[in-house]
């Protein structure tokens, strides 16, 4: 357990009050709370949190990532649907020596399913026979498709094997070179991923499904307390990765 930090939290929603109920178990304090009738300025980050954590919309992250950087306060972002603003966060938190850490997904067995792709595809290159593909569910709420999730799962799938080029959604004729992902929006859904390897006599299954907020919550808490101290861009891969070369990142 991490000494007991500081937490203020952007976004009040059910995420919110999952994310403040993990931080309050794991002995951390919530000092703020930021919504649209509070909204994160430069002023009110002087309540000097040691951290935020933001699960807010794609519109206001960038503004909000702005202000972390300069009243120098460590967030872990949440949000999805900013991809295209990556380079500018880049260039904020290197020009203001800031710390922040971004995922898609904050399930830590996401984290694991992505280490396992990232073992698998030295292997699958050797074995040509087995296709791969990417199949994300979720409710139809969801705004994003395909979710941040599953495209970090192909991204990680399309870094490992030679073979594929690129990811994108079925296309016809069937290209060889680029792997699939496939969404589909149902009911109500709360979120399942999984990575179909299929071969000729056989096929392998990766799935994760989540069961609740808990999950998401507790990946975002642990990403909190394992972002002090450090500087620079970070993103929740390099969380695990660390536990496994068993050595801190410098």
């Amino acid at each position: 357990m991490s000494v007991s930090l500081r937490i203020a939290v952007a976004g009040t929603g059910r995420m919110g009050e999952a994310i403040e109920a993990c931080a309050r178990s794991r002995g951390h304090a919530i000092i703020e709370r930021f919504n649209r009738k509070n909204p994160v300025t430069e002023s009110a980050l002087g309540c000097n949190p040691d951290v935020v954590i933001d699960f807010t919309q794609p519109e206001v992250v960038l503004s909000h990532i702005t202000k972390y950087c300069k009243t120098n306060t460590a967030a872990v972002i949440g949000t999805t649907g900013w991809d295209d603003e990556i380079e500018e966060v880049q260039n904020l938190v290197s020009s203001h020596e800031a710390s922040v850490l971004y995922s898609s997904n904050y399930s830590l067995g996401i984290q694991i399913l992505l280490q396992a792709l990232h073992a698998l595809g030295p292997l699958l290159d050797e074995l040509p026979e087995f296709d791969v593909a990417v199949h994300e569910l979720h409710h139809t709420a969801k705004l994003d498709s395909p979710s941040g999730t599953a495209i970090s799962l192909a991204a990680q799938l399309v870094e490992t094997l030679q073979r594929k080029e690129r990811w994108g959604t079925p296309s016809t004729p069937y290209d060889p070179a680029q792997l699939e992902v496939v969404s589909t929006r149902l009911g109500h859904v709360f979120g399942q991923h999984r990575v179909m390897i299929d071969g000729p006599a056989d096929r392998i299954m990766l799935e994760h499904t989540a069961k609740n907020r808990g999950g998401f919550a507790l990946g975002a808490v642990r990403a909190a307390e394992w972002i002090q101290g450090r500087t620079g861009l970070f993103t929740l891969q390099d969380m695990p990765a660390e536990w496994l070369a068993g050595s801190a990142i410098k």
